[in-house]
């Protein structure tokens, strides 16, 4: 397809071609989800732009933007964005994000948000791609397990000069290696301390048992050093079902403060990428925390993409995950 094709136009919110992919949305959601969307019966009072897409003279995409200053000083949010099933894999959903983004900037607004579901990885794919990162959920979705908000920036960080790469190693040891046990349990504290109320004590009984119960099945794990001292870690297990056979799970990267963004969590990835091979897996998995969003960057960087969770999400609303072939 040419881009002669493609032609986007701004609508008003009642415009027939518009309310009838409006409408497609909402009918796939309600089937993948099994019930209607939060806000599946918005009005276009507050909408600021409404977009349709089309090719070859059919309406194919849409998407819409609001003003959304209850989120935020210059805030704008992002709805119903949507392409025709047949039409998905051509970049039109891309092209209607860009549309929307300057449309934003035009209109002053400084920083965009939007809502999502577990369930549709290619949505949340999009989204990394183009620069949105994970943020907590605000308002009618902050309840919703199978919600996942994200927020850009659209006026672009100062650039910061990358840190020089550290001289890592990587060596295998036991799961219960104190050095492994010390590092996972920093990154336990850590992630403690971003939870209110959650104030695990890492010398407590029951998180040794937990982490006992966490290495059964472990395939590898590695510890990384810099300077001889213990810096990171990462295991490697087979993906319990029902992820597919033959796929790996990466768990417990972590890396102390000090040593983040000096490659240490590339230099652990790749060699728990190489295990995951050498026992014969296929495919690496992995779940990471959306808030705040630290290793995203890096797995994308790596060839992860969002998949839909093959496990039960219900019980993690935090949660996103990736997948990469070996």
């Amino acid at each position: 397809m040419t881009s002669a094709d493609v032609v986007v136009t701004a609508v008003p919110w009642d415009d027939p071609d518009a309310r009838r992919l409006r409408d497609a949305q909402q009918a796939e959601l309600r089937e993948r989800y099994g019930e209607d969307d939060i806000g599946h019966d918005m009005t276009g009072e507050t909408i600021a732009v409404m977009l349709v897409l089309r090719a070859d003279g059919e309406p194919v995409a849409s998407g819409a933007l609001r003003d959304a200053p209850e989120l935020g000083p210059g805030t704008g949010e992002l709805k119903r964005m949507y392409v025709r099933p047949a039409w998905r894999g051509r970049g039109l959903s891309r092209r209607v994000l860009t549309q929307l983004e300057d449309a934003a900037r035009v209109r002053g607004l400084r920083r965009l948000v939007l809502e999502t579901g577990v369930l549709q990885p290619e949505a949340i794919g999009l989204y990394l791609a183009a620069g949105y990162r994970p943020v907590p959920r605000w308002g009618e979705y902050a309840d919703a397990p199978d919600s996942r908000c994200f927020a850009k920036e659209l006026r672009a960080a100062p650039a910061v000069a990358p840190a020089p790469p550290a001289d890592v190693t990587i060596a295998p040891v036991a799961w219960e290696d104190p050095e492994a046990v010390a590092l996972r349990r920093a990154m336990v504290v850590e992630l403690a301390a971003r939870t209110p109320g959650d104030h695990a004590d890492p010398d407590d009984a029951a998180l040794a048992r937990a982490d006992a119960h966490a290495g059964e099945g472990v395939l590898a794990t590695l510890v990384a050093r810099v300077g001889g001292a213990a810096v990171g870690c990462v295991a490697v297990r087979r993906a319990p079902a029902p992820w597919p056979h033959g796929w790996a799970e990466v768990k417990r990267l972590y890396v102390t403060p000090d040593l983040r963004g000096r490659g240490v969590g590339h230099a652990l990835m790749t060699a728990a990428a190489d295990a995951a091979r050498a026992h014969g897996c296929t495919t690496a998995v992995l779940d990471t925390g959306v808030v705040p969003p630290t290793s995203i960057g890096l797995y994308l960087r790596l060839g992860y993409r969002p998949v839909r969770p093959a496990v039960d999400w219900s019980g993690t609303p935090d949660l996103l995950w990736f997948a990469r072939p070996l």
